[in-house]
């Protein structure tokens, strides 16, 4: 026989030997501290799973703290951006001199854009307007009737005639 073929009926003749008619030879105290060995081993691999249990739910409670830090510190920024955002709007608006009422009109995300809406609206707010009619200039006096004569009745007042 060859080396190969020799080695592989002495490795199944070992497979036979193994297995649970092996673990009989032992006698009572060998099977007793495998049995409680077994026993050791099992309890050990019960208080493992429950510690990698224990360590998960921890991991877990420490992602949602980590979450939450996120989630907070994204509302912060927003925050932050939205007053930085109002401020510029603030200084833009009293530098130009937009009227308190109006500042909400401007818009923009940059100090140079909102700078330019301040000046498109200031230059509406200080355009030329069409003069109104001045009711101190003109003619006055009373209405004539229909059938009168303006240019009579204004002699006969003068001349004192009825």
């Amino acid at each position: 026989m060859s080396e190969q073929s020799v080695a592989t009926a002495e490795a199944t003749e070992a497979v036979e030997v193994q297995g649970e008619p092996a673990d009989k030879p032992l006698g009572p105290n060998g099977e007793k501290a495998l049995a409680a060995e077994r026993a050791a081993r099992k309890s050990a691999e019960t208080a493992a799973a429950d510690l990698q249990a224990k360590l998960d739910k921890i991991e877990q409670a420490n992602l949602t703290e980590l979450e939450k830090a996120q989630r907070a510190a994204t509302e912060a920024r927003a925050q932050l951006e939205q007053i930085t955002r109002q401020n510029t709007r603030n200084a833009v608006a009293l530098t130009k001199g937009v009227p308190a009422d109006l500042v909400e009109f401007l818009t923009g995300d940059t100090e140079e854009q909102i700078a330019a809406k301040a000046d498109v609206l200031m230059a509406r707010l200080n355009a030329p307007k069409t003069p109104l009619p001045d009711a101190t200039q003109g003619a006055k006096g009373s209405t004539h009737a229909l059938n009168s004569d303006p240019l009579l009745d204004a002699l006969k007042s003068k001349l004192g005639i009825d």
